[in-house]
């Protein structure tokens, strides 16, 4: 009678596409952030919410004053929100921008000759920001006959950054913004060596990562060095975004212990070594970019447990099951069965008894909350979308196929994650995240399409070549040189137009009024695409965490002297 091969020992034998993952921001910097949030005492902690307290009221001070002239309170509202101070005053603002936006007065400034490209630039940044669709019409007085830029704005390295920064707005059909986000960009570039090394320093930030398509923390970080060398500083605002950043990080940082300790308890990297090594970091830093406010605290630390249960199952389908297995996971995972078939080994079964226990926990959570009874449905089925998604690409690398362009981006669309990680954030609304809201994600609405297409394409193109030194599914550029018979270059090229097309479909969401949703829920799929472009602009910062530890180390290693 032929032995039966044991699980262990079918695992020791498979043949699998394993990847060799980097190692995380690691060990050695989560235990020196935690010790940053250890070290500060009760007193201490104390002591700055106080000063934050006393502070917060001359600052609203500040606003009511800048009230008496429309240009300076939408300045100051700019300021106020590249602090990271805006959260405070959330009401108040859009009271002001409502009362600013319908007023004659203010239409008839902004497009009159006493406002220069910078002013108007950031006007129009701050009402598209706030979900206000100031038209692009207030650009045509910087015009030639033509319809392009006056000649006379190329060495207004203030006027070129606010107007670059506006483009990021544009909708479709905003042709001359299109065409001022190329020219104003390089034109940057070449100023940035010719001006002061304050404002240079602002311009490469800005080309690197605008702020619209920034991570809201990071770009508060720089905004406070930046703000701090301003001759025109407000001394008690300055003040006020230091401490709000450094309560706010304590915060965060026992935030981050919570996740940690999770990661921990579990024993993930023992018992699941084929993952990608300890992203705790990297995934609370996402996190942290979706929403930074103390209120979503609990929503954070959930949000990040999410993107770490999906590592894991991203990592499970991508570099270690055979077809076979991923075939019985992917079953049980649309059957939500309490336990993972036997046949399974260890490691894979796992991940699936971390994921289902997750999941049915933050079910039986939001069915105690009012209005968010069945959200935990939806939570599960956008689990179950991900793995078909996944095993279909599974079942492509198996068979050496490499799809038509329309076939990858169908299957494309939900092995993006977006469906997840959105519903996900929406479960962290306790406000706003109610059945309603999950019913309308349901349906693939044209925001969630839009974070499908940018998610998916950014991904690809930042690991096209590392994922070519492996066997792995083909990626939107091979598909599309299949289908096109089109070089590299010009696949990524039109890859990276729909991906832009894409910013336009979201931008036409947040700034039309009335909302489909609430605003703050479209803001979480903003936020995630913000963390998409951080991590995945310049080759995948999540897979090779060392292209953005810099910016977890500014923003959980290290406070801002005061």
């Amino acid at each position: 009678m032929e032995h039966q091969k044991s699980p262990v020992d079918a695992e020791k034998e498979a043949s699998r596409p394993l990847a060799d993952f980097p190692a995380g921001t690691g060990e050695d910097f989560l235990s020196a952030a935690l010790s940053l949030s250890s070290d500060t005492d009760h007193s201490a902690r104390e002591a700055y919410k106080e000063r934050l307290s006393s502070l917060k009221e001359q600052v609203k001070g500040l606003f009511t004053a800048s009230k008496a002239n429309h240009i300076e309170s939408v300045k100051f509202i700019d300021t106020l929100c590249r602090l990271g101070v805006s959260y405070h005053f959330e009401k108040e603002i859009e009271e002001q921008l409502g009362k600013v936006f319908v007023s004659s007065d203010f239409h008839g400034i902004i497009r009159g000759d006493e406002c220069d490209l910078c002013t108007v630039g950031l006007a129009f940044q701050v009402f598209r920001q706030f979900g206000f669709n100031l038209s692009a019409d207030v650009f045509d007085k910087f015009k030639d006959g033509k319809g392009k830029l006056k000649g006379n704005h190329g060495a207004d390295a203030e006027g070129m950054l606010s107007l670059y920064e506006a483009s990021q707005w544009r909708t479709h059909g905003e042709d001359f913004l299109d065409e001022s986000a190329v020219f104003s960009a390089t034109i940057l570039d070449g100023l940035a060596s010719r001006c002061s090394l304050h404002l240079a320093t602002r311009i490469k930030n800005a080309l690197k990562h605008p702020y619209h398509r920034g991570a809201p923390r990071i770009e508060t970080r720089q905004y406070i060095s930046y703000y701090e060398e301003e001759e025109m500083r407000d001394e008690t605002l300055l003040e006020f975004a230091k401490v709000d950043f450094n309560v706010l990080q304590l915060l965060h940082l026992e935030e981050l212990a919570l996740v940690s300790r999770w990661y921990k308890d579990l024993r993930i990297e023992s018992k699941v070594p084929y993952a990608r090594r300890n992203r705790t970091a990297e995934a609370y830093f996402w996190a942290l970019t979706i929403y930074f406010e103390p209120r979503y605290s609990r929503a954070r630390v959930t949000m990040a447990i999410t993107l770490l249960v999906l590592t894991l199952v991203d990592d499970t389908y991508d570099a270690y099951g055979t077809i076979q297995e991923l075939k019985l996971f992917t079953d049980a995972l649309d059957r939500w069965l309490a336990d993972a078939p036997y046949q399974l080994p260890d490691s894979i079964k796992h991940v699936y008894h971390i994921m289902v226990d997750f999941y049915d926990g933050l079910e039986n959570e939001l069915e105690k909350e009012k209005g968010r009874s069945g959200c935990g449905f939806h939570l599960k089925m956008s689990m179950k979308i991900l793995g078909k998604s996944y095993y279909r690409e599974a079942k492509w690398l198996e068979e050496d196929y490499v799809a038509t362009f329309d076939e990858y981006k169908e299957n494309g669309a939900f092995s993006s994650g977006a469906y997840a990680v959105v519903a996900a954030s929406f479960a962290g609304m306790v406000d706003f995240g109610n059945l309603e809201a999950f019913e309308w994600l349901s349906s693939r609405p044209k925001p969630l399409q839009a974070a499908e297409t940018i998610m998916r394409f950014m991904d690809d193109i930042a690991g096209h070549e590392m994922e070519h030194k492996r066997k792995h599914v083909g990626t939107a550029i091979d598909c599309y040189m299949k289908q096109y018979g089109v070089s590299k270059g010009e696949a990524t090229e039109e890859i990276r137009n729909m991906i832009s097309d894409s910013w336009k479909d979201l931008n036409e969401e947040l700034v039309t009024r009335p909302h489909t949703v609430p605003f703050p829920l479209l803001m979480r799929i903003l936020n995630i695409l913000r963390g998409t472009e951080v991590y995945y602009k310049y080759g995948d910062g999540y897979t090779e965490p060392e292209r953005v530890k810099d910016y977890i180390v500014s923003l959980l290693g290290q406070n801002i002297p005061i």
